[in-house]
């Protein structure tokens, strides 16, 4: 909240020529987007006709190298059609993503100790097998 009351406020501080700018540079970014989203729309329709000419050309003759293109193609109209749900996904989602926290290592001038806990018994109670370290 209080990071759209700053936004709120630091636009009610721009001048009227400031945010015409900021109006036109929003507009371009959304007509740039809207390109692209119809360039990939486009080459899927293609895709898809090219899937469809391919097997057409199958038909009677089952040449391995016609089979492999089609499979190629509907991987990479699979790809593309992935991408555009989940960019819809996006999109439609209200809540933006939250970013899960990465963990540092810790500083080296920072104390280390190293505990060894050793078994009470050298074999397995249960089978008599020889016990040993983890990891190695």
């Amino acid at each position: 909240m209080d990071r759209a009351r700053v936004a709120l406020a630091d636009l009610a501080a721009l001048d009227r020529t400031a945010l015409e700018a900021l109006i036109v540079a929003q507009q371009s970014e959304l007509s740039a987007q809207q390109e692209k989203l119809l360039s990939r729309d486009s080459e899927i329709e293609h895709l898809k006709l090219v899937i469809a000419k391919l097997r057409r050309m199958m038909f009677g003759t089952k040449s391995e190298k016609v089979t492999r293109e089609i499979e190629q193609l509907e991987l990479k109209l699979e790809e593309l059609e992935t991408r555009q749900a989940e960019h819809a996904a996006a999109t439609t989602s209200d809540t933006p993503a939250k970013n899960k926290p990465t963990r540092r290592s810790l500083p080296e001038h920072l104390p280390r100790e190293v505990h060894t806990h050793l078994p009470d018994e050298v074999a397995c109670t249960q089978c008599g097998g020889e016990l040993r370290k983890l990891g190695v």
